[in-house]
């Protein structure tokens, strides 16, 4: 996910795409950037219009989302998704659906 925008004043933080390949790492990243925002899971649950025990859930990898879903979290928190293959080559979501 790369930043797109601020929220709370916070500037973007990332300087280049953070790349996740599995649950664990998703859930991290959505924690690491909440925490960022200065965002209680209710907080991002209101700003995405996901339940707050669905943010629980995606943060600790005990639950496989829906993609809808994680878009709502991103765009909540400022961040693009992309799919990138292994050789480097990066698509938008938005180019490839």
């Amino acid at each position: 996910m790369k930043a797109k925008g601020a929220s709370r004043g916070v500037e973007s933080v990332l300087q280049k795409p953070e790349p996740f390949r599995d649950l664990k790492e998703l859930g991290s990243l959505v924690r690491r950037h909440r925490d960022l925002h200065g965002l209680s899971q209710q907080e991002l649950a209101s700003m995405s219009g996901v339940d707050a025990k669905q943010i629980s859930r995606i943060e600790t990898a005990a639950h496989e989302a829906k993609i809808t879903t994680i878009l709502r979290v991103a765009a909540a928190l400022g961040l693009d998704l992309a799919v990138t293959d292994r050789a480097g080559a990066s698509s938008r979501v938005e180019d490839i659906f």
